[in-house]
């Protein structure tokens, strides 16, 4: 019989109160833990939907919210008198006032690992996790296989536990997309992690790149199998005893899955060829090799997840082609919030993209690579937007960009508005080309999310016709 022994009789705070954290508490309560013994800590200074939360929760399970609410600037300044913090991934462990108590911080990922009965396939990387846990989630689904899908892509994992039965989830599958935020210091035991791709990201979230990379590579840890991307092993130095104690398993251009000249390989045997794959792009067809491992591991049919690849589209705002209007071909990548994702949408669409919406928001990253790769393809029009767009401006002032025998001179518009900047991709894309919304970095600065400005560059787009 399982138990939630190590939750009894302590003092827990949440660290956090946003959706994760709701549900954080709602854990708490379901388990049998008093609202005398939890406190909720955040640094807004007013929450407005507490009120109606807290009368739903006394609905809910017929108690007295008295809970301890410290709210705003001085939120952090008690963290000593708890036995447990379950803090929101949003919240850096590194800050100075959090860190000393880490060995006191746990998660919902750390939770839901310990106590979930099933198979959990684990997928991180940099870039390409949704877009890989959805094509394993649908391959297993088409295999037959009782599977949920968790992690970043939805709602937060707890509510994926079934605390009431915690036995009746045995026969299932996860595939849970783990950030780098979930990964630090967790551990794990899991049936099979993937490890996609490590760029440099969350920077200032996790007090450095080394950090960051530490966090990605603490996936591998506690898995009884994992499957790598080939670029991993030599640029991190993976050695043998490495790859054999972790049972780790390639993929990419070389190891046991691969992708050359248009076909997929599993240990040199030819499965299947690219040409009915409705998925575009170099970065992808990494991807797939990451899940033909699943489908060898799992001893499920390569049929199977053919017959997935001829429909699947992939997600929203990842290289998602609008329409042609104008005679330009309009193409919503906002997904991608790396200069190495972008580099990926470049080399995919080639010298046919005329112009490109880049946001560029002030993280850390070297967008050198990024400026050499717009000038290598020809790119002639780039729209920068807030908050670092005049230093990349300068970058490209005065740069004359070859592209085959023609020289192109890059011209640099300027904007915080998605409507003027739809138009002036209309007036300045040459007709038969592209225009790619493929941003670099996030965009706080000004939207809430990707969607959101996907979403905006997709109804500009509509409002020209």
């Amino acid at each position: 019989m399982i138990s939630f022994e190590k939750f009894q009789n302590k003092k827990i705070a949440i660290l956090g109160y946003g959706r994760e954290g709701k549900s954080s508490l709602q854990f708490l309560l379901k388990i049998g833990i008093s609202p005398r013994n939890i406190t909720i800590l955040d640094g807004a200074k007013k929450i407005e939907w507490l009120a109606a939360n807290l009368e739903y929760l006394n609905q809910t399970f017929g108690i007295d919210p008295d809970f301890d609410i410290i709210l705003g600037a001085n939120y952090l300044d008690t963290l000593k008198k708890f036995d447990l913090i379950i803090k929101t991934p949003g919240i850096s462990l590194y800050h100075s006032k959090i860190y000393p108590y880490k060995h006191k911080i746990t998660s919902q990922a750390q939770i839901f690992f310990d106590y979930y009965q099933g198979k959990i396939i684990a997928v991180s990387g940099t870039k390409g996790k949704s877009t890989t846990c959805t094509l394993i989630y649908e391959t297993l689904k088409n295999a037959k296989k009782n599977v949920q899908l968790i992690g970043n892509i939805g709602n937060p994992v707890l509510n994926y536990l079934d605390i009431k039965n915690i036995e009746s989830q045995k026969n299932e599958y996860a595939v849970f997309e783990v950030s780098s935020y979930m990964l630090e210091w967790l551990k794990k035991n899991n049936y099979i992690s993937i490890l996609l791709n490590i760029y440099s990201d969350h920077i200032d979230r996790h007090d450095g790149f080394e950090n960051y990379k530490d966090a990605k590579l603490n996936l591998l840890n506690g898995s009884k199998y994992n499957l790598v991307r080939d670029e991993i092993i030599t640029k991190y130095e993976l050695d043998k005893e490495d790859i054999k104690e972790l049972a780790i398993r390639t993929f990419g251009h070389k190891g046991n899955y691969i992708y050359k000249d248009g076909l997929f390989f599993v240990k040199r045997k030819k499965i299947l060829p690219a040409d009915s794959i409705i998925l575009q792009g170099e970065h992808n067809m990494m991807n797939i090799c990451a899940v033909l491992g699943i489908c060898d591991i799992m001893k499920i049919e390569y049929t199977v997840f053919e017959e997935t690849l001829a429909t699947f589209k992939g997600l929203p705002h990842r290289m998602e082609n609008i329409w042609t209007y104008g005679g330009i071909q309009w193409v919503d990548d906002a997904i991608s919030t790396t200069p190495e994702s972008t580099i990926q949408a470049i080399q995919t669409f080639g010298k046919n993209i005329d112009t490109i919406f880049l946001w560029w928001t002030d993280r850390g990253y070297v967008f050198d690579d990024l400026i050499q790769c717009i000038r290598k393809y020809g790119i002639r029009n780039v729209v920068l937007f807030p908050d670092s767009g005049k230093r990349i401006a300068q970058a490209f002032k005065d740069e004359d960009t070859p592209a085959g025998k023609e020289i192109i001179r890059v011209k640099i518009f300027q904007t915080s508005d998605m409507k003027e900047a739809v138009k002036f991709a209309y007036k300045y894309t040459k007709n038969g080309k592209i225009c790619l919304l493929s941003t670099a970095s996030p965009s706080y600065t000004l939207r809430k999310n990707f969607e959101e400005k996907g979403h905006l560059f997709q109804q500009y787009i509509k409002e020209l016709a």
